[in-house]
């Protein structure tokens, strides 16, 4: 958990415009950032166990103990999607895998919206992996505590990736469910998730055969299966509900393709 990695910057364009900056914030709300780093930036404690550790995401504004004003947005895009922080040392159960894909103008838009947020000030809370954690990422169970072991730091990223009802762009959609469902989207216990969580579903063909393209996307919207029941957290459909008809039907057309 200590290593470090050298990765490259990349130039990331900055946006200043009203639209960028919304479409940088529902970024932000529809790819479950907040789940971590809470929905004003100001990051939050979300998991606190015994056994697994207590882990706290970073203060993303410009406030008193965030790290927004010592970071340039070339160092932000390289803890987004390489999973690595300041002097190259990795970012403890940041998922970065779920970003790795993301584009430069994706990632410029949500950077420029962090940087328009008001600052808040707040300290960096407890990231101290405890001995079931650290023993389950030893024996590769969390993956997720150094991410960027996962990623291919010499990777070129898109400049952009035109929203469409694509299999390329489901695919690009589909990276923000790995962190959960997997790497093939087959489900299972969550990783580095307490004991209580449920586990995460099969969203592959096989897994959604009771569902359509259209109860898909009203279940994202509502939390509702077809059948009624109501989705367990910690599935963040509240988070996904903000993706568009566009990325749902993408998404839903890959996630037929698996």
């Amino acid at each position: 958990m200590g290593k470090t990695f050298t990765v490259k910057p990349t130039k990331i364009p900055k946006y200043v415009s009203s639209l960028d900056l919304s479409e940088g914030k529902r970024l932000y709300q529809s790819r479950g950032c907040g789940d971590c780093h809470d929905v004003d930036g100001s990051g939050k404690t979300f998991i606190n166990d015994p056994a697994i550790g207590t882990i706290s995401g970073a203060n993303l504004t410009a406030g008193k103990g965030g790290i927004l004003l010592d970071r340039s947005d070339e160092e932000l895009a390289i803890g987004i999607r390489h999973g690595v922080g300041k002097n190259g040392r990795a970012l403890i159960f940041m998922p970065a895998t779920d970003f790795q894909s993301m584009t430069n103008e994706d990632v410029g838009k949500l950077i420029s919206y962090l940087r328009s947020v008001p600052p808040v000030d707040k300290e960096q809370g407890v990231i101290k992996p405890g001995p079931l954690g650290r023993l389950l990422f030893v024996i590769g169970e969390i993956p997720v505590f150094v991410s960027a072991e996962q990623i291919d730091h010499d990777v070129t990223h898109l400049d952009n990736l035109k929203p469409t009802v694509s299999l390329e762009y489901g695919k690009y959609v589909a990276s923000t469910c790995t962190g959960c469902h997997g790497m093939k989207l087959v489900g299972g216990p969550i990783q580095g998730a307490p004991p209580e969580w449920p586990p995460a579903q099969d969203i592959t063909k096989v897994g959604l055969a009771k569902y359509t393209e259209v109860t898909f996307i009203q279940s994202i919207r509502t939390g509702k299966r077809p059948d009624g029941s109501e989705m367990k957290f910690p599935m963040p459909w509240q988070s996904l509900a903000k993706l568009t008809d566009t990325e749902l039907k993408a998404l839903w057309l890959y996630l037929q393709s698996i």
